[in-house]
């Protein structure tokens, strides 16, 4: 039986450097971890901002076929005043901000939202009177028996938490009178 001896206390340090190595790859994939998830919390959030600007948008909608509704006649209250856009008026820019500093808000209340859903809405005019208005809307077909269906052009403009990601819908109404 042999006894090993260290002289003047040197080792050679094999169990040190490992341990070392170990620890820099133990390091490289924690911090290859933190990155992977600060992406994926980062992609999560903007998927959720995404969504719920659509959903303001889509409730802006809602509103602004609820107005319609209560209008009682359709020429006359679209006036280009307050986002309601008369037949004649040229289309405004709708990925303007100025643009929707003049429309209707939404008759909702959302405490979550940056700004409130926001509408415009455009009088097309009766499908009789307008080739731009002469779109089959709810099965309506080629010819009115005896009543008066008015288009209207609903555009409504959502955002979330923030104002970074609005979201726009648009369709078309139309109303019997």
């Amino acid at each position: 039986m042999k006894n090993h001896s260290y002289k003047n206390g040197q080792q050679q340090g094999f169990t040190l450097i490992m341990s070392l190595v170990i620890l820099v790859v133990l390091t490289v994939l924690s911090l290859s971890s933190m990155q992977s998830t600060r992406l994926e919390t980062a992609m999560a959030g903007n998927m959720r901002e995404s969504d719920l600007a659509f959903q303001a948008a889509e409730m802006g909608l809602d509103s602004a076929e609820n107005h319609v509704e209560t209008v009682t006649t359709s020429k006359t209250d679209f006036n280009d005043l307050n986002g309601l856009y008369s037949e004649a008026t040229i289309d405004p820019d709708y990925f303007d901000d100025a643009t929707w500093s003049t429309s209707q808000s939404a008759s909702v209340s959302l405490s979550q939202l940056y700004t409130q859903p926001q509408f415009i809405i455009k009088y097309l005019g009766d499908r009789s009177q307008n080739a731009v208005a002469k779109v089959n809307i709810g099965g309506y077909g080629s010819s009115q028996p005896g009543i008066t269906v008015s288009n209207f052009r609903i555009t409504s403009r959502g955002v979330g938490q923030t104002n970074s990601a609005p979201r726009l819908v648009q369709s078309y109404y139309g109303k019997e009178f």
